[in-house]
C-alpha cells in the first residue's frame, strides 16, 4: 500500500500542474475573462499595475445605473495609468449591443461612462459575485483581490438618504496607490 501511495503521489503532481490547479496565472485572475463592446477578449490580469475597480453589474438593475454615477467620479479623481474601471454586465440574457445603448443613455444626460465596458464569459461573476448587484471588487496592482462588496458604493461623501455606513472606494483605492 505504501508504494501504492509513493508512487501515484508523483502522478497527483503531474496531474495537478498540468490541469492548471497549480498554474498561478489562475490564482490571480488570468482566466477570468470579458469581452469588450469592441470584441476583445481582456483578462483580469491584463491590468496588474494598476489599480482594478471591477463594477459586476446588469443595465436593468437600478442600483447599477446609480453605481454609474459614482464611478464617474472614481474617473474624474484618478488617472487611466493609476485605476482602471471595468464594468462587466453579468446577465447572460443581455447583449452588447443593450449594454452599448445603456452607455448612450449616460451620454445622451451629459454623463460620459469613459471606461471599459464587457460582458462577462461567465468565470468572473462565478468567482467574485456576490449575492446581488451591483457588486464591486477592487484589485490591487499585483492583482490581488483587496476589496468586495455588494450593493452601491459611493465614491467618498455619503449622499443624504444613504446608509452611515455605506462602502466608500476612495480610501480604499488610496491605500493601494
Amino acid at each position: 500500500m505504501k508504494k501504492l501511495a509513493v508512487l501515484l503521489l508523483p502522478l497527483l503532481f503531474l496531474f495537478l500542474s498540468l490541469s492548471g490547479c497549480l498554474d498561478d496565472e489562475t490564482a490571480s485572475g488570468g482566466t477570468h475573462t470579458f469581452t469588450t463592446l469592441s470584441g476583445e477578449t481582456r483578462a483580469l490580469s491584463d491590468y496588474e499595475g494598476s489599480v482594478v475597480v471591477l463594477d459586476m453589474m446588469a443595465t436593468w438593475c437600478q442600483p447599477c445605473q446609480y453605481q454609474m454615477l459614482e464611478l464617474r467620479r472614481v474617473r474624474e479623481n484618478y488617472s487611466e495609468s493609476e485605476v482602471v474601471i471595468l464594468s462587466v454586465d453579468i446577465d447572460t440574457k443581455e447583449t452588447a449591443q443593450q449594454l452599448r445603448q445603456f452607455k448612450q443613455q449616460f451620454a445622451a444626460y451629459g454623463y460620459d461612462l469613459d471606461w471599459t465596458f464587457g460582458m462577462d464569459n461567465g468565470n468572473i461573476s462565478k468567482q467574485y459575485l456576490g449575492e446581488g448587484i451591483p457588486t464591486i471588487c477592487i484589485f490591487s496592482p499585483a492583482g490581488d483581490l483587496s476589496f468586495s462588496h455588494e450593493g452601491v458604493a459611493v465614491y467618498d461623501d455619503i449622499p443624504e438618504g444613504l446608509p452611515a455606513d455605506t462602502a466608500r472606494l476612495k480610501p480604499v483605492i488610496d491605500d493601494l496607490l
